[in-house]
């Protein structure tokens, strides 16, 4: 399920069974040089969230994206992210996922009582590639067995 008018009403009706939410970090930037890339790196993540969500479903809710300047520090931007995890597990989601393509996070959120899933950027390329398409696809069956095995801890 995803923050959206038709998935909240069902979330609703339907929020014990719903454990797990998936928060997308997606930072951005106005400057040239990293502008282009940062927005295809959200291409790339949505791509991996909406194929978790399909696969999911029932059992998950995206969050909307946390966003965040790129040139913000990530160790003063974690007390504003805390504070939103903080907010989401109260709702209550026993799992929290984190989906980013930011190597930043990695480091910063290993004393978070949450799971970071860190995807690789993939370079500027045509998403609909046939080899693309098979890369995501066998990484976004890794990222589902993850989530599973968290259930089952």
């Amino acid at each position: 399920m995803k923050y959206s008018s038709k998935d909240v009403v069902a979330y609703s009706k339907a929020k014990e069974y719903i454990d797990t939410a998936i928060i997308p970090l997606i930072p951005f930037s106005f400057e040239d040089e990293e502008m282009s890339s940062l927005s295809f790196q959200k291409d790339v993540i949505q791509i991996y969230v909406d194929q978790i969500e399909r696969e999911l479903k029932g059992r998950v809710f995206v969050i909307p994206e946390y966003y965040y300047l790129k040139q913000d520090k990530i160790a003063e931007e974690k007390e504003r992210l805390q504070a939103f995890i903080d907010h989401i597990a109260k709702q209550p989601f026993k799992y929290i996922f984190l989906v980013t393509s930011d190597n930043k996070w990695r480091k910063v959120t290993k004393d978070m009582d949450i799971e970071l899933i860190w995807i690789p950027g993939i370079k500027d390329g045509h998403l609909e590639q046939a080899e693309t398409q098979q890369v995501i696809k066998s990484q976004v069956q890794e990222i589902q067995t993850l989530i599973m095995d968290s259930w089952n801890e």
